[in-house]
Protein backbone atom coordinates (compact mmCIF):
# COMPACT_ATOMS: atom_id res chain seq x y z
CA UNK A 1 0.00 0.00 0.00
CA UNK A 2 1.29 3.42 -0.96
CA UNK A 3 1.58 5.88 1.96
CA UNK A 4 -0.58 9.00 1.68
CA UNK A 5 1.55 10.91 4.20
CA UNK A 6 3.22 13.44 1.91
CA UNK A 7 5.23 14.99 4.79
CA UNK A 8 7.78 12.18 4.62
CA UNK A 9 8.63 13.09 1.01
CA UNK A 10 9.29 16.76 1.74
CA UNK A 11 12.82 18.05 2.12
CA UNK A 12 13.88 19.51 5.46
CA UNK A 13 13.60 22.98 3.96
CA UNK A 14 10.05 22.29 2.74
CA UNK A 15 9.08 20.92 6.14
CA UNK A 16 10.44 24.04 7.84
CA UNK A 17 8.50 26.30 5.47
CA UNK A 18 5.32 24.30 6.06
CA UNK A 19 5.82 24.53 9.80
CA UNK A 20 6.35 28.29 9.53
CA UNK A 21 3.19 28.73 7.48
CA UNK A 22 1.24 26.64 9.97
CA UNK A 23 2.47 28.83 12.82
CA UNK A 24 1.18 31.93 11.03
CA UNK A 25 -2.40 30.62 11.21
CA UNK A 26 -4.23 32.09 14.24
CA UNK A 27 -6.09 28.81 14.73
CA UNK A 28 -2.79 27.14 15.66
CA UNK A 29 -1.93 29.62 18.43
CA UNK A 30 -2.15 28.26 21.95
CA UNK A 31 -2.28 31.78 23.39
CA UNK A 32 -4.68 34.17 21.71
CA UNK A 33 -5.06 37.61 23.26
CA UNK A 34 -5.04 41.06 21.62
CA UNK A 35 -1.67 41.85 23.20
CA UNK A 36 -0.15 38.57 22.04
CA UNK A 37 -1.52 39.13 18.54
CA UNK A 38 0.18 42.54 18.42
CA UNK A 39 3.47 41.00 19.57
CA UNK A 40 3.27 38.34 16.86
CA UNK A 41 2.63 40.99 14.22
CA UNK A 42 5.73 43.02 15.06
CA UNK A 43 7.99 40.05 15.70
CA UNK A 44 7.15 38.54 12.33
CA UNK A 45 9.90 38.53 9.70
CA UNK A 46 7.88 36.70 7.07
CA UNK A 47 5.44 38.18 6.27
CA UNK A 48 6.72 41.63 7.34
CA UNK A 49 4.82 43.43 10.12
CA UNK A 50 1.87 45.74 9.57
CA UNK A 51 3.04 49.17 10.79
CA UNK A 52 -0.09 51.06 9.69
CA UNK A 53 -1.38 51.61 13.23
CA UNK A 54 1.92 52.55 14.87
CA UNK A 55 1.85 56.07 16.30
CA UNK A 56 4.72 58.27 15.20
CA UNK A 57 4.81 61.39 17.38
CA UNK A 58 7.31 62.97 14.98
CA UNK A 59 4.97 62.56 12.01
CA UNK A 60 1.46 62.77 13.43
CA UNK A 61 0.12 64.07 10.14
CA UNK A 62 0.73 60.62 8.71
CA UNK A 63 -1.43 58.93 11.38
CA UNK A 64 -5.02 58.16 10.51
CA UNK A 65 -7.80 60.24 12.07
CA UNK A 66 -8.77 57.52 14.53
CA UNK A 67 -5.26 57.47 16.00
CA UNK A 68 -4.90 61.27 16.00
CA UNK A 69 -8.18 61.64 17.89
CA UNK A 70 -6.78 59.57 20.75
CA UNK A 71 -3.82 61.91 21.29
CA UNK A 72 -3.61 65.12 23.32
CA UNK A 73 -0.66 67.48 22.97
CA UNK A 74 0.27 69.33 26.17
CA UNK A 75 2.91 71.72 27.46
CA UNK A 76 5.09 70.67 30.37
CA UNK A 77 5.23 72.88 33.45
CA UNK A 78 9.02 73.02 33.36
CA UNK A 79 11.24 73.10 30.28
CA UNK A 80 13.75 70.26 30.27
CA UNK A 81 17.30 71.56 29.89
CA UNK A 82 16.20 75.08 30.74
CA UNK A 83 19.32 76.15 32.58
CA UNK A 84 22.07 75.18 35.01
CA UNK A 85 22.37 71.48 35.84
CA UNK A 86 19.35 70.64 33.72
CA UNK A 87 21.04 72.16 30.67
CA UNK A 88 24.23 70.23 31.39
CA UNK A 89 22.33 66.93 31.49
CA UNK A 90 19.98 67.45 28.54
CA UNK A 91 22.55 69.42 26.56
CA UNK A 92 22.93 72.96 25.28
CA UNK A 93 20.83 73.79 22.20
CA UNK A 94 23.41 76.36 21.14
CA UNK A 95 25.93 73.55 20.53
CA UNK A 96 23.72 71.82 17.96
CA UNK A 97 24.90 71.54 14.40
CA UNK A 98 22.42 72.70 11.77
CA UNK A 99 21.71 69.13 10.60
CA UNK A 100 21.13 68.01 14.21
CA UNK A 101 18.33 70.47 14.95
CA UNK A 102 15.81 68.27 13.17
CA UNK A 103 16.36 65.57 15.77
CA UNK A 104 14.87 67.72 18.52
CA UNK A 105 11.40 68.75 17.42
CA UNK A 106 8.81 70.67 19.37
CA UNK A 107 11.21 72.13 21.91
CA UNK A 108 11.59 70.78 25.42
CA UNK A 109 8.15 71.54 26.82
CA UNK A 110 6.12 69.33 24.49
CA UNK A 111 4.52 66.09 25.66
CA UNK A 112 1.67 63.84 24.56
CA UNK A 113 -1.06 61.93 26.37
CA UNK A 114 -3.69 59.41 25.28
CA UNK A 115 -7.36 60.04 26.06
CA UNK A 116 -7.99 56.33 26.54
CA UNK A 117 -4.74 55.52 28.37
CA UNK A 118 -4.64 57.76 31.46
CA UNK A 119 -1.22 57.86 33.10
CA UNK A 120 0.98 57.39 30.05
CA UNK A 121 3.11 60.41 29.08
CA UNK A 122 5.38 60.63 26.06
CA UNK A 123 8.10 63.29 25.79
CA UNK A 124 9.89 63.58 22.41
CA UNK A 125 13.68 63.63 22.58
CA UNK A 126 14.88 66.63 24.62
CA UNK A 127 18.56 65.57 24.52
CA UNK A 128 21.31 66.94 22.34
CA UNK A 129 23.55 64.33 20.62
CA UNK A 130 26.33 65.13 23.10
CA UNK A 131 24.02 64.51 26.07
CA UNK A 132 22.83 61.21 24.59
CA UNK A 133 26.41 60.07 24.08
CA UNK A 134 27.21 60.86 27.70
CA UNK A 135 24.46 58.57 28.98
CA UNK A 136 25.30 55.78 26.51
CA UNK A 137 28.93 55.88 27.63
CA UNK A 138 27.84 55.71 31.25
CA UNK A 139 25.64 52.67 30.53
CA UNK A 140 28.42 50.74 28.79
CA UNK A 141 31.51 51.87 30.68
CA UNK A 142 30.31 52.69 34.21
CA UNK A 143 27.01 50.96 34.97
CA UNK A 144 27.65 47.47 33.56
CA UNK A 145 30.21 46.53 36.18
CA UNK A 146 30.76 45.77 39.86
CA UNK A 147 29.06 46.35 42.23
CA UNK A 148 25.99 46.45 39.97
CA UNK A 149 24.61 43.02 39.11
CA UNK A 150 24.09 41.99 35.50
CA UNK A 151 23.00 38.95 33.54
CA UNK A 152 26.61 37.85 32.90
CA UNK A 153 27.50 37.69 36.60
CA UNK A 154 25.84 34.30 36.96
CA UNK A 155 28.24 32.52 34.63
CA UNK A 156 31.41 34.63 34.35
CA UNK A 157 34.08 35.90 36.72
CA UNK A 158 33.90 39.46 35.48
CA UNK A 159 36.68 41.92 36.34
CA UNK A 160 35.64 44.59 38.83
CA UNK A 161 36.52 47.31 36.35
CA UNK A 162 33.98 45.83 33.92
CA UNK A 163 34.31 44.66 30.32
CA UNK A 164 34.34 47.91 28.39
CA UNK A 165 37.95 48.94 28.96
CA UNK A 166 39.14 45.45 28.06
CA UNK A 167 36.97 45.56 24.94
CA UNK A 168 38.54 48.88 23.91
CA UNK A 169 42.01 47.42 24.45
CA UNK A 170 41.18 44.52 22.13
CA UNK A 171 39.75 46.90 19.50
CA UNK A 172 42.93 49.01 19.71
CA UNK A 173 45.14 45.89 19.51
CA UNK A 174 46.51 46.57 22.98
CA UNK A 175 45.32 43.17 24.22
CA UNK A 176 45.84 39.82 22.46
CA UNK A 177 45.07 36.20 23.18
CA UNK A 178 48.34 35.78 25.07
CA UNK A 179 47.21 38.21 27.75
CA UNK A 180 45.58 36.63 30.85
CA UNK A 181 42.60 39.04 30.61
CA UNK A 182 41.91 38.34 26.93
CA UNK A 183 39.41 35.59 27.78
CA UNK A 184 36.93 35.99 30.61
CA UNK A 185 36.97 32.92 32.90
CA UNK A 186 33.88 30.96 33.89
CA UNK A 187 32.74 30.61 37.47
CA UNK A 188 34.32 27.40 38.69
CA UNK A 189 31.61 26.09 40.99
CA UNK A 190 27.88 26.28 41.59
CA UNK A 191 26.88 29.08 43.92
CA UNK A 192 25.17 27.82 47.04
CA UNK A 193 22.75 29.67 49.33
CA UNK A 194 23.97 33.10 50.37
CA UNK A 195 23.05 35.63 52.98
CA UNK A 196 21.22 37.71 50.36
CA UNK A 197 17.85 38.92 51.58
CA UNK A 198 15.05 40.67 49.81
CA UNK A 199 11.35 41.30 49.82
CA UNK A 200 9.35 38.50 48.22
CA UNK A 201 5.80 38.73 46.90
CA UNK A 202 4.20 37.17 49.98
CA UNK A 203 5.96 39.73 52.16
CA UNK A 204 5.06 42.64 49.93
CA UNK A 205 2.66 44.12 52.45
CA UNK A 206 5.26 44.15 55.22
CA UNK A 207 8.37 46.10 54.32
CA UNK A 208 10.22 44.99 57.45
CA UNK A 209 10.03 41.27 56.66
CA UNK A 210 12.95 40.75 54.32
CA UNK A 211 15.42 38.64 56.26
CA UNK A 212 14.84 35.38 54.39
CA UNK A 213 17.92 34.52 52.29
CA UNK A 214 17.60 33.65 48.60
CA UNK A 215 20.32 32.00 46.52
CA UNK A 216 21.47 33.38 43.23
CA UNK A 217 20.93 31.05 40.24
CA UNK A 218 23.81 28.60 39.71
CA UNK A 219 26.29 29.12 36.87
CA UNK A 220 25.93 26.94 33.79
CA UNK A 221 28.67 24.51 32.91
CA UNK A 222 27.75 24.75 29.24
CA UNK A 223 28.48 28.39 28.49
CA UNK A 224 31.53 29.09 26.31
CA UNK A 225 34.66 30.94 27.35
CA UNK A 226 34.60 34.25 25.46
CA UNK A 227 36.54 37.48 25.14
CA UNK A 228 35.33 40.76 26.57
CA UNK A 229 34.51 41.95 23.02
CA UNK A 230 32.29 38.91 22.49
CA UNK A 231 30.63 39.27 25.89
CA UNK A 232 29.86 42.97 25.38
CA UNK A 233 27.23 41.94 22.80
CA UNK A 234 25.73 39.51 25.33
CA UNK A 235 25.02 42.04 28.08
CA UNK A 236 21.24 42.22 28.43
CA UNK A 237 20.67 44.03 31.72
CA UNK A 238 22.32 45.59 34.72
CA UNK A 239 20.71 46.94 37.88
CA UNK A 240 21.15 50.29 39.61
CA UNK A 241 20.42 51.23 43.21
CA UNK A 242 18.51 48.41 44.93
CA UNK A 243 19.76 45.24 43.29
CA UNK A 244 17.10 43.04 41.70
CA UNK A 245 16.68 39.31 42.22
CA UNK A 246 15.40 38.14 38.83
CA UNK A 247 14.31 34.57 39.74
CA UNK A 248 11.75 35.92 42.21
CA UNK A 249 11.23 39.40 40.68
CA UNK A 250 11.99 41.06 44.00
CA UNK A 251 14.57 43.47 45.40
CA UNK A 252 17.51 42.75 47.67
CA UNK A 253 16.53 45.38 50.22
CA UNK A 254 19.82 44.92 52.05
CA UNK A 255 21.74 45.59 48.81
CA UNK A 256 21.06 49.21 48.06
CA UNK A 257 23.88 50.82 46.12
CA UNK A 258 24.26 54.55 45.69
CA UNK A 259 22.22 55.72 42.71
CA UNK A 260 24.08 57.43 39.82
CA UNK A 261 23.83 61.17 40.44
CA UNK A 262 23.34 62.18 36.81
CA UNK A 263 20.46 59.71 36.28
CA UNK A 264 18.93 60.79 39.60
CA UNK A 265 18.99 64.43 38.50
CA UNK A 266 17.57 63.59 35.06
CA UNK A 267 14.58 61.83 36.58
CA UNK A 268 14.07 64.60 39.13
CA UNK A 269 13.82 67.18 36.34
CA UNK A 270 11.37 64.95 34.46
CA UNK A 271 9.22 64.42 37.56
CA UNK A 272 9.05 68.18 38.12
CA UNK A 273 8.08 68.78 34.50
CA UNK A 274 5.12 66.36 34.59
CA UNK A 275 3.74 67.35 37.99
CA UNK A 276 0.14 68.46 37.51
CA UNK A 277 -0.03 67.21 33.89
CA UNK A 278 -3.68 66.65 33.10
CA UNK A 279 -6.39 66.34 30.52
CA UNK A 280 -10.13 66.77 30.97
CA UNK A 281 -12.57 65.82 28.25
CA UNK A 282 -16.35 65.74 28.22
CA UNK A 283 -18.13 63.00 26.31
CA UNK A 284 -21.84 63.50 25.85
CA UNK A 285 -22.36 59.85 25.12
CA UNK A 286 -21.39 58.91 28.64
CA UNK A 287 -22.61 62.17 30.14
CA UNK A 288 -19.58 62.44 32.37
CA UNK A 289 -16.16 64.04 32.44
CA UNK A 290 -13.10 61.91 31.76
CA UNK A 291 -9.98 63.25 33.33
CA UNK A 292 -6.46 62.43 34.37
CA UNK A 293 -4.16 64.40 36.63
CA UNK A 294 -0.65 63.36 37.56
CA UNK A 295 -0.62 64.57 41.15
CA UNK A 296 2.39 62.62 42.42
CA UNK A 297 4.30 65.15 44.51
CA UNK A 298 7.70 65.68 42.89
CA UNK A 299 9.13 66.47 46.33
CA UNK A 300 8.51 62.85 47.34
CA UNK A 301 10.36 61.43 44.35
CA UNK A 302 13.35 59.22 45.22
CA UNK A 303 14.99 57.25 42.40
CA UNK A 304 15.89 54.08 44.29
CA UNK A 305 16.17 51.35 41.65
CA UNK A 306 16.81 51.14 37.96
CA UNK A 307 17.36 48.61 35.19
CA UNK A 308 19.48 49.27 32.13
CA UNK A 309 18.36 47.04 29.25
CA UNK A 310 20.79 46.37 26.40
CA UNK A 311 19.07 45.19 23.22
CA UNK A 312 20.65 43.73 20.11
CA UNK A 313 18.67 44.04 16.89
CA UNK A 314 16.86 40.71 17.18
CA UNK A 315 16.03 41.01 20.87
CA UNK A 316 12.62 41.74 22.31
CA UNK A 317 10.90 42.16 25.66
CA UNK A 318 7.58 40.37 26.01
CA UNK A 319 4.49 41.77 27.74
CA UNK A 320 4.94 42.26 31.46
CA UNK A 321 3.94 44.43 34.41
CA UNK A 322 6.50 46.11 36.68
CA UNK A 323 4.99 45.49 40.09
CA UNK A 324 7.90 44.65 42.40
CA UNK A 325 7.93 48.11 43.96
CA UNK A 326 6.11 48.79 47.23
CA UNK A 327 5.25 52.27 46.00
CA UNK A 328 3.14 51.80 42.86
CA UNK A 329 1.98 55.42 42.90
CA UNK A 330 5.36 56.85 41.94
CA UNK A 331 5.94 57.10 38.17
CA UNK A 332 8.20 54.76 36.23
CA UNK A 333 10.48 56.77 33.93
CA UNK A 334 12.11 55.26 30.85
CA UNK A 335 14.79 56.73 28.54
CA UNK A 336 15.50 55.27 25.09
CA UNK A 337 18.82 55.52 23.22
CA UNK A 338 20.02 54.11 19.92
CA UNK A 339 17.84 52.27 17.42
CA UNK A 340 14.11 52.92 17.25
CA UNK A 341 11.84 50.29 18.76
CA UNK A 342 8.17 49.38 18.69
CA UNK A 343 6.70 49.93 22.14
CA UNK A 344 3.39 48.35 23.11
CA UNK A 345 1.40 49.73 26.04
CA UNK A 346 -1.87 48.06 26.96
CA UNK A 347 -4.15 47.72 29.95
CA UNK A 348 -4.46 45.71 33.15
CA UNK A 349 -4.72 42.40 31.23
CA UNK A 350 -3.40 41.01 27.95
CA UNK A 351 -7.01 40.93 26.74
CA UNK A 352 -6.88 44.69 26.18
CA UNK A 353 -5.51 45.62 22.77
CA UNK A 354 -2.28 47.66 23.18
CA UNK A 355 -1.33 50.95 21.58
CA UNK A 356 1.79 50.70 19.40
CA UNK A 357 4.22 53.59 19.10
CA UNK A 358 7.75 54.30 17.97
CA UNK A 359 10.35 55.11 20.63
CA UNK A 360 13.30 56.89 19.05
CA UNK A 361 16.67 57.77 20.50
CA UNK A 362 16.28 60.26 23.35
CA UNK A 363 12.54 59.76 23.80
CA UNK A 364 11.16 59.57 27.32
CA UNK A 365 8.14 57.47 28.26
CA UNK A 366 6.49 57.70 31.66
CA UNK A 367 3.96 55.40 33.29
CA UNK A 368 2.16 56.88 36.26
CA UNK A 369 -1.18 56.74 38.03
CA UNK A 370 -3.51 54.02 36.69
CA UNK A 371 -1.06 53.20 33.89
CA UNK A 372 1.65 52.14 36.33
CA UNK A 373 0.35 48.56 36.47
CA UNK A 374 -0.38 48.14 32.75
CA UNK A 375 1.11 45.49 30.50
CA UNK A 376 3.80 46.75 28.16
CA UNK A 377 6.63 45.39 26.04
CA UNK A 378 9.10 45.84 23.18
CA UNK A 379 8.45 43.26 20.45
CA UNK A 380 10.76 44.71 17.81
CA UNK A 381 13.94 46.75 17.36
CA UNK A 382 13.95 48.38 13.92
CA UNK A 383 17.11 47.86 11.89
CA UNK A 384 18.74 50.83 10.19
CA UNK A 385 17.22 53.47 12.49
CA UNK A 386 20.30 54.61 14.42
CA UNK A 387 20.58 58.42 14.25
CA UNK A 388 23.57 59.59 12.25
CA UNK A 389 25.02 61.44 15.24
CA UNK A 390 25.38 58.12 17.10
CA UNK A 391 27.19 56.38 14.26
CA UNK A 392 30.95 55.80 14.54
CA UNK A 393 33.15 58.33 12.75
CA UNK A 394 30.29 60.86 12.60
CA UNK A 395 32.53 63.68 13.78
CA UNK A 396 36.02 64.11 15.18
CA UNK A 397 35.19 62.44 18.49
CA UNK A 398 37.58 59.49 18.22
CA UNK A 399 36.63 58.32 21.72
CA UNK A 400 33.08 57.72 20.46
CA UNK A 401 34.02 55.38 17.61
CA UNK A 402 34.04 52.18 19.70
CA UNK A 403 30.75 53.15 21.33
CA UNK A 404 29.33 53.96 17.91
CA UNK A 405 30.33 50.53 16.62
CA UNK A 406 28.42 48.96 19.49
CA UNK A 407 25.36 51.16 18.96
CA UNK A 408 25.28 50.29 15.25
CA UNK A 409 23.44 47.12 16.28
CA UNK A 410 21.96 48.09 19.62
CA UNK A 411 19.37 49.97 21.64
CA UNK A 412 19.78 50.93 25.31
CA UNK A 413 16.91 51.64 27.68
CA UNK A 414 17.30 53.14 31.15
CA UNK A 415 14.26 52.85 33.39
CA UNK A 416 14.03 54.20 36.91
CA UNK A 417 11.64 53.48 39.76
CA UNK A 418 10.95 54.46 43.35
CA UNK A 419 10.72 51.37 45.56
CA UNK A 420 9.21 52.83 48.75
Amino acid sequence: MISTNLEQYKSKRQQKLAQKQSQLKPSTYTTQTPFRDAERNFKSRLPPPDFSNVIDFYNLDQCNDELKNRIIKIELKVELGENGESENLFGDYKELKEEEKDFIKGGRRTAYLFKDLPGFIFIPNPFTPKAQKHIIKRCLRDFAKYPNKGNLDTHYLLPKEGLWNLHENIVNNDLNENHPQYFIPLKASVIGPTNDSFLNEEQGEQCSSFSQPRPEPPPSSGVPILTSSQLIKKIRWTTLGYQYHWPTKTYHLDKRLSFPKDIELLTTFVIKSIYGVKFITSEKKENEEKYFINDYDHKKWKPEAGVVNYYQLKDNLMAHVDKSEINMEAPLISFSFGHTCIFLIGGSTRDIAPIALYLRSGDISIMCGPCRANFHGVPRILEGTLPKYLEPYYDNDSEWNTYGDYMSSARINVNVRQVF
